[in-house]
């Protein structure tokens, strides 16, 4: 009788060392289009408000509309702290951690993100007027150590006929000491191709106006992977 009450004590032992396991997480239920048209209103209404260097005050919705949105994607370049989230929906939205939340900022409330490229100052976003059929470029530096962004809009190169002409952005290359362009391109009806340069010497924090060149130049910095942003993640930044 001994070795069954021995082995009756372990089982014992062993149940009251398992922990029940967690109840699974409830589905959120996804923006009424109501929601979603409020959300939209909401953001239009602080249109000419937004700061680009400073936290934009996006409610849940706000927030929501923008990290959950098919056109939304996370970047997590190898050397960076944390990854960094593209809203999309409307504007050219982006959110980084920031303590034990996440930081929400609007670029430009009319421009879409157009390309991501990490250099060795940062994550640089580069952003394309997108309303009333497209116009100038801008580009925005999210820094390494977490510091405010830099965000700076790039004049179209005169000659072009806006709206119908305006810069597509091609490449980035910048040097370890911030040195370095960014090249657009414009299609001209009835004329070739042209070719434009903006220069840097502070890793993007000012920028020359376009100057014309005759074709690519520089090496373009790396294009960090982009995924969908994780049901989980867009709950935590929504909440946050």
């Amino acid at each position: 009788m001994r070795l069954p009450l021995i082995a009756l004590a372990a089982a014992l032992a062993l149940t009251a060392c398992q922990k029940p396991a967690p109840p699974p997480t409830p589905a959120i239920a996804a923006l009424t289009q109501a929601q979603q048209d409020a959300a939209r209103e909401a953001l239009s209404t602080h249109e000419g408000e937004w700061d680009c260097s400073a936290p934009a005050l996006f409610d849940q919705n706000m927030r929501r509309l923008l990290v959950e949105a098919p056109e939304a994607f996370v970047v997590s370049p190898a050397g960076f702290p944390g990854p960094v989230v593209v809203g999309g929906a409307t504007g050219a939205t982006v959110f980084r951690k920031s303590g034990a939340g996440w930081a929400g900022y609007m670029l430009d409330p009319i421009s879409q993100v157009q390309a991501v490229r990490y250099g060795a100052a940062g994550v640089y976003l580069i952003t394309k007027v997108t309303r009333e059929g497209g116009g100038p470029l801008g580009i925005t530096l999210l820094p390494v150590g977490g510091g405010a962004l830099t965000c700076v809009g790039l004049a179209s190169p005169e000659g072009l006929n806006a709206p119908a002409e305006h810069p597509e952005f091609v490449s980035l290359s910048l040097d370890a000491k911030g040195k370095g362009g960014l090249v657009a391109k414009a299609e001209r009806e009835g004329k070739p191709l042209a070719w434009f340069r903006y220069d840097t010497t502070d890793a993007g924090a000012t920028w020359t106006e376009a100057r014309p060149i005759t074709g690519p130049e520089g090496t373009d910095l790396t294009a960090p992977d982009q995924t969908k942003v994780p049901a989980v993640l867009a709950h935590e930044i929504a909440a946050s």
